[in-house]
């Protein structure tokens, strides 16, 4: 099978031909106008046009075919879910002076204190590492649900509950019941949308996650100085509480197994002829290099008798690389088949709303799916994007603790209003969220136009998050710098500097959301397992620290060194730039693999 040796020996235009998993066929290409001699007419047969990818089925249930409203509900209710999760784990850290004043019998220090932040992030991260395997056994919708009721259960009780420990023990809870929002959500959103159509929606959901943590930030500190510390709680009780309503109601299953229309398709296009040659290309090839030939599971292997005038390949002529690919046609008569019956001309019948309500499924191979997660580690990608969204949420973990801390203190003397810091960082989040939308699938399909093959390659969306990586680093030196140095008028830098981080929090995330997706498909939820333990280390790691040292070396030091750390994560974007795709090419074999 191709390793790293071989895929970096490739040239130039082999990569280019290549079509590992990731590379699909997103514009079928153009055919010139034609001139038939005889009345001098000239026709045009094609337009150039945009695939669909993955291939939906005939079903109903599939959710690539659901409805555009029920599309919007479903994504609605998971981004209400992500934006919950992260309210209630914000929403508590303006409110930690609060805790002395409400509690006077159970004084605490302030490092003590950012304990309930601390654990609440770490259980965030470290809870997939249970909940995506069994998503993937039992189905999204039955984690989902079961998350958000862990998350309103946890939250009620927090309500009622009075001791450090106690809250302590609630807080790691719900961080259980939010991590399904950062890994089995964006699975869900891959799952129902085309691959030109991801980069919007996936901006949507990264915005409402990232927002949670701002709009919890601003009103925590109002609700437990005005209203109380437990206050805090039953708001965010009442706000989990419809959030799994909504989950019920509009959140259906989304794992469907395609079976044979996984199969790389050729679809309408016209018979061969001296005017409309058939396309060499294959959307998405398991069988492009000679040695990864065999890699195809057999479970996509058709062993029966196949109409001689339809086969899945047929070599094609060219000399170069391309030649050991093989061309795709439509699939036998006798493979169409229905994912439930292998019965051929099968009626689906209609998804109803009923339908969508069903919760549970079986997918067997437990102790496979636990250890899977574990196996992505051989994809870079999964590191790269690990240590570039766990930095920036440590740092906007830190900054939303310490500022607050911060302008509650001379010169500033904030009081309630310290959650205002946090209007930067909304800021930050609208933009990054409409850069992401605007620019993630218009790259995308506008780099397919222009290929000859019109092959779209998951790595043409990673240029874009270059500034916001630039502006994530920056950010948290500029928000050192002001800190160090206070003054009448430096909370306008700390609002700058925390707008440029959560604009990066915003993009960087949903790029890599987006670009793993394409990349590893069904690995997808795996890879998010290892990024949000990692997302759950880091800030867990600098939050225990971050007042020691501040304490020690000042503000500067210490935000001096998390810009150093977020600069040498953003560097590693650069192998990615430069070499994705011969990483995926010498990576194919744990993909297809695992699938």
């Amino acid at each position: 099978m191709p390793g790293w040796k071989y895929a970096f020996s490739l040239n130039q235009e082999a990569v280019k031909a290549a079509t590992p998993p990731g590379t699909v066929r997103l514009v079928e290409p153009a055919v010139p106008a034609i001139i038939i001699p005889e009345d001098g007419t000239t026709t045009q047969p094609n337009i150039e046009r945009f695939s669909k990818y993955p291939l939906p089925t005939p079903d109903p249930a599939d959710p690539l075919n659901w409805a555009p409203w029920r599309k919007l509900a479903c994504i609605s209710s998971v981004s209400l879910y992500a934006f919950v999760s992260n309210f209630i784990s914000a929403c508590v850290a303006p409110a930690l002076p609060v805790w002395n004043l409400e509690f006077p019998e159970d004084q605490r220090k302030i490092e003590e204190l950012m304990q309930f932040v601390a654990y609440n992030v770490l259980l965030l991260g470290f809870g997939n590492v249970l909940l995506v395997p069994v998503a993937n056994i039992f189905g999204r919708r039955a984690i989902v649900l079961t998350s958000t009721l862990i998350l309103f259960i946890a939250t009620a009780v927090g309500a009622t509950t009075s001791n450090f420990v106690g809250i302590l023990i609630v807080r790691c809870f719900q961080g259980f019941g939010s991590s399904a929002s950062e890994t089995v959500v964006p699975a869900v959103v891959g799952e129902m949308y085309f691959v030109h159509e991801r980069g919007r929606w996936m901006a949507f959901y990264t915005a409402a996650l990232a927002s949670g943590s701002v709009v919890g930030g601003i009103s925590g500190g109002y609700i437990a100085m005005r209203l109380g510390w437990f206050q805090i709680f039953r708001v965010g009780a009442v706000l989990a509480g419809f959030t799994f309503l909504c989950t019920v109601l509009f959140v259906p299953e989304t794992i469907y197994e395609r079976g044979a229309h996984c199969l790389p398709i050729q679809r309408n296009l016209p018979r061969p002829s001296r005017y409309w040659p058939r396309t060499a290309a294959p959307y998405l090839s398991l069988v492009t290099l000679p040695s990864m030939r065999m890699t195809l599971p057999s479970r996509f292997r058709y062993t029966g008798e196949l109409d001689p005038t339809y086969t899945w390949y047929q070599a094609s002529s060219s000399d170069d690389l391309s030649s050991t690919a093989m061309t795709p046609t439509r699939l036998s008569k006798h493979v169409r088949s229905s994912r439930a019956t292998g019965l051929t001309n099968f009626t689906y019948n209609s998804y109803t709303f009923a339908d969508s309500l069903k919760v549970g499924m079986y997918r067997g191979r437990i102790k496979y799916q636990f250890m899977k997660p574990w196996y992505t580690l051989r994809l870079p990608a999964t590191w790269i994007a690990s240590l570039q969204y766990g930095g920036l949420v440590g740092g906007v973990a830190v900054i939303s603790t310490i500022g607050p801390q911060l302008l509650i203190m001379p010169p500033y003397n904030w009081g309630e209003n310290t959650g205002l810091l946090f209007i930067g960082a909304l800021i930050g989040i609208i933009l990054g969220a409409t850069a992401t939308a605007l620019l993630a699938d218009r790259r995308l399909k506008r780099f397919a136009k222009k290929q000859d093959h019109g092959y779209a390659e998951p790595e043409t969306r990673l240029p874009i998050m270059l500034p916001a990586l630039a502006l994530g680093t920056g950010g948290l030196l500029v928000f050192g710098f002001c800190a160090q140095y206070p003054g009448e008028y430096q909370w306008v830098g700390l609002q700058f500097a925390y707008g440029m981080v959560a604009f990066a929090l915003t993009q960087v995330p949903s790029l890599w959301f987006s670009y793993l997706i394409d990349a590893y498909n069904q690995l997808a939820s795996d890879c998010f397992v290892m990024i949000c333990i990692l997302r759950g280390t880091v800030p867990f790691i600098w939050l225990l620290f971050v007042v020691q040292w501040i304490l020690r070396d000042g503000y500067l030091i210490p935000f001096g060194g998390f810009t150093v750390i977020m600069g040498v994560f953003s560097l590693f974007i650069v192998p990615m730039l430069w070499a994705g795709k011969r990483m995926r090419i010498a990576t194919a074999r744990y993909v297809v693999g695992n699938q």
